[in-house]
């Protein structure tokens, strides 16, 4: 049986599988929702899905704790298990030196980035309702950066000022002639600039830096600088799969 691994974002539900015996990510599914309906969005949403089989962990990432026991309830209703919240307080492959509470989706991309450059120097970027950079060291998740995400920033223009946009993507050319192409230059280079800025910094002071950049966004810039060395969208589903996985094996040998 495979585990079921679910990835609450402040926009997006995502489910998707995730393998026993290695790391392997399938049957990706997702739904974006208003934050105001989300408790009936969410449960419409197991519905809609429709699983046909059973599932041997479910775990779980969701950005807004107020939720969890609505989901915890929904989840035990719906499949009849226990699932297990991820969070810096249960058992993980990694260490974390951070004064408060972080995302629990950096959570699961500094354990599944750790896993894939294991003890190496290793930032994250993740582009999604914002771009955070999680920088993990020797399996240490140091800390990071927090900024506006490519979408909120076109949204924000939108609706403080009468700029239009019709679509999401880097420009032909960094001037442009039209005021949709100066919105998407600015944008799109500015979180360019500062990605490539923000990794030559940190290179300075950890040799053999390795970047991974995932999230909604990242397929815009995957192909935009020397500076990354892989893209993973799937990085916060391995990171749930291998820290459910990790916490079985405690409580087995615990147990034992």
């Amino acid at each position: 049986m495979n585990n079921l691994l679910i990835d609450i974002g402040n926009s997006v539900i995502k489910t998707a599988e995730g393998s026993r015996s290695n790391n392997l990510i399938t049957k990706i599914r997702k739904k974006p929702y208003l934050k105001r309906d989300f408790k009936k969005e969410f449960s419409e949403f197991l519905i809609s899905i429709n699983f046909k089989t059973e599932f041997n962990l479910i775990g779980v990432s969701s950005l807004n704790k107020s939720n969890n026991l609505f989901l915890r309830k929904s989840i035990k209703k719906h499949f009849g298990k226990e699932s297990i919240f991820i969070n810096n307080k249960i058992h993980l492959p990694i260490k974390i030196e951070y004064t408060s509470s972080i995302g629990n989706d950096r959570i699961c991309n500094a354990v599944a980035a750790d896993n894939l450059f294991p003890g190496k120097n290793i930032l994250v970027i993740d582009f999604g309702t914002a771009t955070t950079y999680t920088l993990v060291s020797e399996k240490i998740l140091k800390g990071g950066i927090i900024s506006p995400g490519i979408l909120t920033a076109f949204n924000s223009l939108k609706d403080k000022t009468s700029l239009k946009f019709s679509n999401i993507s880097f420009p032909e050319k960094l001037i442009g002639q039209t005021t949709e192409d100066n919105i998407k230059s600015g944008i799109m280079n500015q979180t360019l600039i500062f990605c490539e800025y923000v990794i030559n910094e940190i290179r300075k002071s950890h040799r053999g830096l390795k970047v991974i950049i995932t999230g909604g966004f990242s397929e815009f810039m995957s192909n935009r600088s020397k500076l990354f060395d892989l893209t993973d969208r799937e990085l916060v589903f391995k990171g749930v799969n291998l820290i459910i996985k990790y916490n079985e094996n405690i409580n087995k040998r615990i147990n034992n």
